[in-house]
């Protein structure tokens, strides 16, 4: 943290201030059909609240009995960019990470059913998780990232199975609205998205690696 903005390590080391956290919603075929949504043309997009942010090892969680994980891709830009191109896209990323977006799912519902914004069920203390940044030219990258509960491999997913690219994605936002150093995009979640218990054990993985481990409390 610094001067109270909560910051991440970019692939120098140096600390980075969060800006934005910008997500995806129904990215995954798979995971639209498994909450019986419809398929977009367009990505849906909202945002998570900084204050939200962690990267501990251990999240103790406050807000609600019914929390489900979703295991993302989170893009880490590295530079302002405003109507960025598809094929300029990379030039703006600092590198990828695992991430876990956390959503109050019945408060979701009701919000849903009542046709208002998302907002309050994807925003509490800790519900927007992050691993460290690695390049994003890493080959590993292509290969298929999972999670694994209490040992029990429950989502996994291939960057190359989203519906819109994280090429399409930084156009798409920036389009709209300037990224700018320090923005977040978590991109989408598989299929197998499920309830967190007391005590639950969380592994993210890329390929054959463990890139971060986590305990989760209520």
């Amino acid at each position: 943290m610094i001067d109270n903005y909560i910051t991440i390590a970019n692939l120098l080391g140096e600390e980075i201030p969060v800006r934005n956290i910008y997500c995806v919603g129904r990215n995954y075929i798979s995971h639209a059909k498994e909450l019986d949504n419809p398929i977009s043309k367009e990505p849906i997009i909202f945002q998570k609240s900084v204050s939200s942010l962690t990267n501990a090892d251990e999240i103790v969680l406050t807000e609600g009995t019914f929390i489900h994980y979703e295991l993302e891709v989170v893009v880490f830009i590295k530079s302002s960019g405003y109507r960025i191109k598809p094929e300029n896209a990379t030039k703006y990323i600092e590198g990828f990470a695992l991430g876990l977006d956390l959503t109050d799912r019945p408060l979701q519902n009701q919000l849903k059913s009542k046709q208002l914004p998302w907002f309050l069920s994807k925003n509490f203390k800790n519900s927007a998780i992050v691993s460290a940044i690695s390049d994003w030219k890493n080959p590993s990258w292509n290969s298929k990232f999972w999670l694994e509960k209490n040992g029990n491999k429950v989502q996994t997913g291939n960057m190359k199975d989203m519906i819109f690219s994280v090429e399409d994605i930084i156009a798409y936002i920036s389009n709209r609205i300037p990224l700018v150093c320090g923005d977040l995009i978590f991109t989408g979640t598989p299929e197998g998205v499920g309830k967190i218990e007391n005590d639950d054990n969380f592994k993210l993985g890329l390929g054959d690696k463990t890139i971060k481990s986590l305990t989760v409390k209520f």
